[in-house]
């Protein structure tokens, strides 16, 4: 088996964070928008995407969401989310939206290079993963200075901190990534440059 150049896995990659982004907010604006909306005017999504929203828009407009039970032990539920993945952190003061936002592009800057030079398709795949829900979650917070968290699953009576399509992809592709450092032996990065 051969191994493949350092980067060669970066432009799959990156069509993975785009899809990951797109999925994660057009997830966020059919629960937000059709399935957990009160009342109020539906916006479509191009329209809903585009127009910026601050956290206090929807205490003061559209405070009203419904919860639906979809089975057993899975609700969505909406929780706006001013901390980090599952709630930690939380923080209504805006300073703290804006350190999130900053953390959260070097971040994903940060995943996005080792992206560009990794050569293991396991680590490029988990790279995309981490990187594109970051952003996902990063324009949310760039939008309405708060993540929209709708996913509510529990067991019984006990109920995991609510979470949306971006934490899925940032906690699989941690394990995903884990692993990948771990167990896989053709890892190797390109660090020099030709000048």
């Amino acid at each position: 088996m051969t191994t493949k150049n350092a980067g060669y896995y970066f432009f799959f990659g990156l069509i993975l964070i785009s899809a990951i982004v797109f999925i994660d907010q057009y997830s966020k604006w059919v629960v937000l928008e059709s399935m957990l909306r009160v009342d109020g005017e539906f916006l479509p999504f191009q329209e809903w995407f585009k127009t910026p929203r601050l956290l206090e828009y929807f205490y003061d407009e559209r405070e009203n969401y419904h919860e639906q039970a979809l089975t057993p032990f899975l609700n969505f539920v909406m929780v706006w989310n001013q901390g980090i993945s599952f709630g930690l952190l939380d923080s209504n003061k805006p300073v703290v939206a804006y350190i999130f936002i900053g953390i959260s592009l070097t971040i994903s800057l940060g995943f996005i290079i080792w992206l560009a030079v990794s050569n293991s398709k396991l680590v490029s795949f988990a790279c995309g993963l981490i990187a594109g829900g970051a952003i996902g979650n990063t324009i949310d917070r760039i939008r309405f200075r708060a993540v929209a968290d709708f996913i509510d699953f529990h067991i019984g009576s006990f109920h995991f901190p609510v979470f949306n399509f971006a934490d899925i992809c940032i906690s699989v592709g941690a394990v995903l990534l884990a692993w990948g450092l771990l167990f896989d032996q053709k890892i190797t990065y390109n660090t020099t440059v030709d000048v």
